[in-house]
């Protein structure tokens, strides 16, 4: 049996998901916009998911969820869908790791866009911000969970120095990677929004979902029958949410995965002596429960994914490589991590079904195959 460990990338979607979608797909596939009873059935799904998501995240009272094709949708209707309004005036701050999905949104806004740089685990340095924050800030983007090493961001403590120094300034979380692996309290760090995706936790790919606070108030990317309160027009995906609901409910609230991962890392450790984590140390409070982020080094990143492959173990890249140019990873980038190091760097990311005896022969696959390729070194 294949033994996958990319689950920031995606997930396989559970059982449960998969039934409501052939449900919703055979049986209840009205229209939610209709106005008789089968359709009404299938509104009242949508209801009962997004009451899930508000759930989930601690919402306050008065907020609200739009439905969207995924987490990059969610974080450009926050960020576009906000600063639409500014009319290229004021400053957007976003965290040195973010995803393309928010990065890019930000410096496509015409706005002044600064970066909140990173500490050496990938951390945003807070003591650092009194100095970015100005009164004109009218946007802060930061990620729960960085995708790639794991590192949980001091959300509160940016909200806590909003307030002090630009309390105009919308928050804007992008939960992709921590949405039910980790606790989320919107109410109690001050939040605006905050993004989601399905896929992420065992629902199928192509829906996410925006959840907004109280008095948020954005503007449509997309323009037409006025669904979602008019802000993501489109019959809406009613089999992807009926998955995506059943997805949340079926997520497993008491699981294992930190200690899973930590096994791995022992493993790994007892395996490779010189490996090194990039990120908060993995038994850390700042460190997410399902991403480790180790290098292997002199292994290049690639060469180990593809011998691992071949041992049927699926795994990501800590660092974005390309046939012709080797580059390192932005987010390895920020942390100052050393040229050789962001090199050889891999993402084991799990899932609640992740067991022991797969972290065993992962662990001794890497043994086999750093043996080999620790001999041969690219001058």
């Amino acid at each position: 049996m294949p033994i996958y460990l990319d689950n920031s990338a995606t997930t396989r979607s559970c059982d449960a998901a998969i039934a409501a979608m052939e449900q919703s797909m055979r049986e209840d596939y009205f229209n939610p916009s209709a106005l008789y009873g089968p359709a009404l059935k299938t509104e009242k799904m949508m209801r009962a998911c997004r009451e899930e998501i508000l759930k989930a995240v601690r919402a306050p009272a008065g907020s609200t969820v739009v439905f969207t094709s995924g987490g990059t949708e969610a974080d450009n209707l926050a960020i576009l869908g906000r600063t639409i309004k500014a009319h290229g005036a004021g400053r957007i701050l976003y965290s040195a790791g973010e995803h393309p999905a928010v990065k890019e949104a930000c410096l496509a806004t015409g706005l002044k866009a600064v970066e909140m740089p990173y500490d050496k685990n990938g951390v945003v340095d807070v003591a650092a911000l009194p100095e970015l924050l100005t009164p004109d800030t009218v946007l802060i983007c930061c990620m729960q969970v960085n995708n790639e090493t794991g590192a949980v961001q001091p959300l509160k403590e940016i909200s806590d120095l909003r307030k002090k120094m630009a309390p105009a300034a919308h928050f804007h979380v992008d939960g992709v990677q921590g949405f039910l692996r980790l606790p989320f309290d919107m109410a109690g760090i001050g939040a605006d929004t905050y993004a989601l995706s399905g896929h992420k936790i065992h629902a199928p790919k192509g829906i996410g979902a925006l959840v907004m606070g109280p008095n948020v108030s954005l503007s449509p990317r997309q323009i037409g029958g006025g669904q979602e309160n008019a802000l993501r027009s489109g019959t809406e995906n009613t089999p992807g949410i009926a998955g995506l609901l059943a997805a949340i409910r079926h997520y497993p609230e008491e699981n294992h995965m930190r200690e899973t991962k930590l096994l791995l890392w022992q493993k790994i450790r007892e395996a490779v002596p010189g490996a090194v984590v990039n990120g908060p140390s993995p038994d850390s409070a700042a460190a997410a429960p399902h991403i480790l982020n180790v290098s292997l080094p002199p292994v290049r990143s690639e060469t180990m994914l593809h011998a691992l492959e071949g041992e049927g173990i699926y795994i990501g890249m800590g660092s974005a490589c390309s046939s012709r140019k080797q580059k390192v990873s932005p987010v390895l980038k920020a942390m100052h991590t050393p040229q050789k190091q962001a090199e050889s760097a891999l993402r084991f990311s799990l899932c609640p079904d992740n067991t022991p005896e797969e972290m065993e022969q992962t662990a001794q696959a890497i043994a086999r195959q750093y043996t080999i390729l620790s001999k041969f070194q690219r001058r």
